[in-house]
């Protein structure tokens, strides 16, 4: 798929806790027969909106990430290629993305955003067990109504892994109106989902006490019976992931572990839209309160 990143428009509004962690993906895909790439933006505006604690402070680890590009210690790749292209940026180029009121400065606070592309791989043999593998990572700001990436980070470099950040919190939308993500099969993931959540109820959590849901409060909760097993696939608007994230300080390589899975649903009334959280499923360590 080729995509240029340089500039585009919005039409709508890191196994483990140490430097022993390694990429080891081993997982049987799921999700579709070939690789699942995946878009995905984290916002740490919008994370601030949210009601959990966010873990992460994004600008003083990108204002880490220009220090060492600009001393020649990290390698910044140009964005405006296609994904799987990677040459190296122009530092002139990049002094110019940096560029804040038409004045060269070195303003890491421009960029409240970063864009993950990755691949995620689902395995449901035994337990439920996703992972996501980062291929690159961007910084990005905004500009009135468009976006800039400052490069791009590749993430093959992990010999010395530190934590990045700790049980983070955030949303996937699966009806993004900015990137669509094709190669995801969301309704057959939503389906996995739910049906493998029906199939194991003590193996999912209550977010508000995580505490583990009997069968009979998961069915409750999925208005489902014995005798009705009608699952609401088509309610599903996002999924939110709990993840521990990891990164190389002299490649800024990062690592995502999915400690965590949940469905969440849109209720609309009026004007307004709440979320409901249906369950979560743990996948590794142990589960927390969302909120």
């Amino acid at each position: 798929m080729k995509k240029n990143f340089f500039f585009f428009t919005i039409f709508a509004l890191f196994s483990c806790q140490s430097n022993n962690y390694k990429e080891n993906i081993k997982a049987i895909n799921l999700l579709l027969d070939s690789n699942v790439t995946i878009y995905h933006f984290y916002s740490e505006t919008n994370q601030q909106q949210m009601p959990w604690i966010t873990h992460f402070k994004l600008r003083p680890f990108i204002t880490s990430l220009f220090n060492k590009v600009l001393q020649n210690k990290v390698i910044l790749y140009d964005p405006i290629y296609e994904d799987t292209v990677f040459k190296i940026l122009d530092k002139n180029t990049l002094l110019y993305i940096l560029k804040n009121n038409k004045k060269l400065l070195f303003d890491s606070s421009q960029f409240n955003e970063i864009l993950f592309y990755e691949s995620w791989y689902l395995d449901t043999n035994k337990t439920f067990d996703l992972q996501k593998k980062l291929i690159y990572w961007s910084p990005v700001k905004r500009e009135n109504e468009t976006l800039k990436l400052a490069g791009k980070i590749k993430c093959n470099n992990y010999n010395n892994l530190v934590t990045l950040a700790k049980q983070i919190i955030y949303e996937f939308q699966l009806n993004d109106t900015l990137f669509q993500n094709e190669r995801l099969n969301k309704k057959k993931l939503v389906k996995i989902l739910l049906d493998w959540a029906k199939n194991n109820p003590t193996n999912t959590y209550n977010p508000f006490s995580a505490q583990k849901y009997t069968k009979e409060e998961l069915y409750k909760k999925l208005n489902i019976s014995d005798s009705l097993t009608y699952l609401p696939y088509n309610d599903i608007n996002s999924l939110l992931f709990i993840e521990n994230w990891y990164y190389d300080p002299t490649s800024f390589s990062i690592s995502k572990e999915v400690l965590s899975v949940a469905p969440v649903v849109y209720i609309y009334d009026s004007a307004e839209i709440s979320k409901q959280i249906l369950f979560v499923i743990n996948i590794k360590n142990n589960p927390i309160i969302i909120f």
